[in-house]
């Protein structure tokens, strides 16, 4: 196989992860689209998580920023999920952003 064609169903990959796609949905669409095996679809799937790790570590992200663009999109997660009336979905994501900014109650176990 020619590297051009890996490269470009990595690339399928990322944009995939970015647009919020499960990495099993992801694993999924590439071995069906491509003919390709689950675990060769499994090979690029980490192919471009690597990608994406790298690219948030070129732009010196810290983790306040991060942790707002995570928020942002929960918050929009949690939009759809009301408009759609998908309560469990609404409640997944409100419970992430809860975490995510620490607003979780401290449990201590007796």
């Amino acid at each position: 196989m020619a590297k051009s064609a890996a490269s470009a169903r990595i690339d399928e990959a990322v944009a995939l992860l970015l647009a919020g796609r499960s990495a099993s949905a992801v694993v999924s669409q590439l071995s069906e689209r491509h003919g390709v095996t689950r675990r060769q679809a499994q090979r690029y799937v980490a192919a471009a998580y690597e990608v994406i790790r790298g690219d948030i570590e070129e732009a010196k992200l810290d983790r306040r920023q991060q942790v707002a663009v995570l928020v942002h999109l929960l918050q929009e997660g949690c939009a759809v999920a009301l408009a759609s009336k998908n309560i469990g979905a609404l409640v997944g994501a409100a419970r992430e952003i809860r975490e995510l900014c620490g607003l979780a109650p401290k449990v201590t176990h007796l």
